[in-house]
């Protein structure tokens, strides 16, 4: 007996054998190699990120250590206030104290004062006039420029023009005195880069390699030169956000993944024996596994022989004969199997869907005809639709498999049949959409007695699925009609009612004539809109209260959907209007994540209470950014205190940018701009926003006179007040009186 199927079964298994144990023997190979390069890739970075700690560090503490100095050290203030009536001694003490803040450990390689007064510059090791100091350019330089603080790049620095010795390689430090004007002189702390790349070279190996370089490509330590390729392989690279500075650390190519030793003639003999052993047993496993074949195929020669010689394994392998042996039984049972059925269930629901969409007129001679094609009962007294929604769908879907789903569909479908047939009331049911299951109800009733049944009966089956499925259900539930051809209409009135689901909330039966809104007079709301986004771009705490105002309101509205996007539509412009006076960098952050997260709250929030939570989660998150970003200046503490000045003395006619300069002690132009820089408003904008406010308050809780109220928020003249609420508000005052008593009544 020929034995085709047992070879042909044997060497297919075996290139899948060898070709499986080779890639096992490569994947092993190439996993010990990627977890090598990971392994030396973290801790490369884990080094360069604690060089760059260390040094960021260092510069941090000696500009803390200079600014304690230039502020507490009466000796350094009289040197620059002194305009050279200092004395010798006293010239000496400064030098030492200077000298003194450069330790054993620091990375300063000198420091030196000048003084603008008489153009005198004191190191440590001298007292002389700037044109014979050698590093008169950089400081005549730098006091031209505006900046209070810079850090240079590298460059070389020589404290006599006529020194013998090399140059020292620097970075310098310059701070202007007096710290927030800069007037008097400056200091100059010069940073060793000798010191540095000692540094780098005490912590890291003979293996690896950190190179530093500044913002503008220069070198500051490092194996290479500016332009040389680095000695081997780069792995990390690394920014400082207080120096600028660029941090690249490697390893050198010789020292690289040593672990390729580890694959050695051990493990290929290994994998040999391995392939041998398998092939070896794959044999023994195959010849096994075919004697069941084998004896199949000797009963059914058997049997042939005995019946017919229909049968025949002459030139046939094995299952070649099982395969003609089954076509045969199959041919003789198909011969009973020849009958063709419709597609019943998509006539039924294009049916379903004409009735309810209004596309053709349907009458009742049609209607009793098809229902009794579909085996579904005609008679009724009224007909009424009602919508059964699927609340928050996109998380139900997530949560389940597709069969699962499918599961809990029909178990809905089941549910809303069964508690209709407890009140004898007929239901048709189709899914007319993936989270909306459409019921016809067929009722013996009248019109009225049908609506109250139907409301039983769906708020029946709401209480079933919330009490006994993982989700809830929201029903849109028409009138009730006594023709076919109403259908249509009372279906618009379930979607209609199922709209105002946006505000009524999930989880209920809204019925038709529940669903009635407000008196839609939400551009009342709009300056109270206008002030919140305000109050949010300047950090006024009371941006929740107004928030929560609007919503309040909205909420007895009683909105569709439709107009709850419109309102929060209204919010998005506002803000977006507000946000462009902030900062480029807070810019970037509202338009390129907040926005985003705005829009998809548009398009996907249920109901207007979780739109509410939902928006306020996303402000607060921004509003928590915003504060970061302003108290991480160092000026946010001053200027919260002048604009809470503005908060309390608005009412006061002689409040200006000239007082505020007398009451705190600065710079107008200063001011104002950090006042810009803090709040994205102008400071004098901000006055005249609060005193509008103010007004506005006033004109509506009061029936003072214009120029009561003028007088009131800090105007002396009521034109003015007049001319300012107009540019504010785009409107007078007086106009802005009667449209608010309007709306009010």
């Amino acid at each position: 007996m020929k034995k085709t199927w047992f070879y042909r079964l044997l060497f297919s298994y075996f290139p899948i054998f060898f070709s499986l144990t080779s890639i096992l023997v490569l994947v092993t190979f190439l996993l010990l190699s990627e977890m090598s390069q990971r392994e030396t890739a973290n801790g490369n970075q884990q080094l360069v990120r604690h060089l760059m700690q260390l040094i960021d560090y260092s510069l941090k503490e000696t500009d803390s250590a200079l600014i304690k100095e230039l502020e507490t050290d009466e000796k350094l203030r009289g040197f620059f206030q002194g305009e050279g009536a200092i004395s010798y001694f006293d010239t000496y003490e400064i030098s030492k104290r200077i000298h003194q803040m450069g330790g054993p450990d620091s990375l300063i390689d000198s420091i030196y004062l000048y003084r603008y007064a008489d153009n005198m510059v004191l190191s440590t090791n001298t007292f002389m006039p700037l044109e014979r100091f050698g590093d008169r350019e950089f400081a005549a330089g730098r006091a031209d420029r505006g900046m209070l603080y810079e850090l240079s790049g590298p460059r070389t620095y020589m404290e006599f023009q006529d020194q013998e010795r090399y140059p020292a390689s620097v970075v310098s430090m310059v701070r202007k005195y007096p710290l927030l004007q800069g007037g008097q002189g400056l200091v100059v702390v010069n940073i060793s880069l000798a010191k540095i790349g000692k540094r780098l070279e005490e912590l890291t190996g003979p293996g690896s390699f950190v190179e530093i370089r500044d913002a503008g490509g220069a070198v500051i330590a490092g194996p290479g030169g500016t332009g040389e390729k680095l000695p081997g392989s780069t792995l990390s690279r690394l920014s400082s956000d207080y120096t600028g500075w660029s941090y690249t650390g490697g390893v050198h190519d010789d020292n690289v993944f040593k672990y390729v030793s580890l694959f050695s003639y051990v493990w290929i003999a290994a994998s040999l024996i391995v392939v041998i052993v398998g092939t070896v047993w794959m044999t023994y496993v195959t010849r096994r596994n075919y004697k069941p074949i084998e004896e199949i195929m000797d009963r059914i020669q058997l049997y042939s022989q005995s019946r017919s010689s229909k049968l025949s394994r002459k030139g046939q392998d094995e299952f070649k004969f099982i395969e003609q042996a089954l076509d045969s039984l199959i041919d003789q049972s198909n011969t009973y199997q020849k009958m063709h059925e419709e597609d019943s269930i998509y006539r039924r629901r294009h049916f379903f869907t004409e009735l309810l969409e209004g596309n053709r007129a349907i009458d009742r001679e049609e209607w009793e005809r098809e229902t009794k094609r579909f085996d579904q009962p005609g008679a009724f007294r009224t007909l009424a639709v009602a919508i059964y929604e699927i609340d928050k769908y996109p998380a139900v879907q997530s949560s389940y498999s597709q069969r699962d789903l499918y599961l809990l569909k029909f178990v809905l479908n089941s549910v809303v049949k069964e508690l209709a047939e407890t009140h004898r009331v007929t239901v048709w049911t189709e899914w007319t959409a993936q989270h909306q299951l459409t019921a016809l109800y067929q009722n013996a009733r009248e019109a009225d007695e049908a609506e109250d049944a139907l409301l039983r009966v769906t708020g029946e089956a709401q209480a079933w699925v919330k009490d006994n499925l993982e989700f809830t259900v929201t029903v849109g539930l028409g009138s009730a009609v006594d023709d076919t051809l109403q259908v249509p209409e009372t279906y618009v009135q379930a979607r209609q009612a199922l709209d105002f689901k946006a505000s009524a909330g999930p989880n209920r039966v809204i019925s038709y004539r529940d669903a009635q809104s407000g008196n839609g007079e939400l551009y009342r709301q709009l300056p109270l809109i206008r002030s919140f986004a305000r109050a949010f771009r300047t950090g006024d705490e009371n941006w929740r209260e107004m928030f929560q105002s609007v919503f309040r309101e909205v909420r007895v509205q009683r909105l569709p959907r439709e107009e709850l996007v419109q309102v929060l539509g209204t919010f998005i412009d506002h803000l977006y209007r507000e946000m462009v006076e902030l900062p480029p960098d807070m810019q970037d952050v509202w338009k390129n994540e907040i926005v985003g997260k705005l829009n998809e709250l548009r398009d996907t929030f249920d109901w207007s209470g979780e739109m509410e939570s939902r928006f306020a989660a996303i402000l607060e998150e921004f509003s928590g950014r915003l504060r970061e970003q302003q108290e991480s200046r160092s000026h946010y503490k001053l200027i919260c205190e002048v604009k809470d000045y503005i908060d309390r003395e608005y009412a006061n006619p002689d409040l200006s940018l000239n007082q505020l300069c007398e009451k705190f002690g600065m710079n107008g132009k200063y001011v104002s701009r950090l006042f810009k820089e803090t709040f994205g408003e102008k400071l004098v904008d901000y006055l005249v926003g609060v005193r509008i406010a103010q007004s506005r308050r006033l004109l509506e809780e009061t029936s003072l006179s214009l120029k009561q109220i003028a007088a009131e928020v800090g105007y002396l003249h009521d034109i003015s007040y007049i001319r300012a609420f107009k540019k504010v508000m785009g409107t007078t005052p007086g106009d802005y009186r009667k449209s608010y008593e309007k709306s009010v009544l």
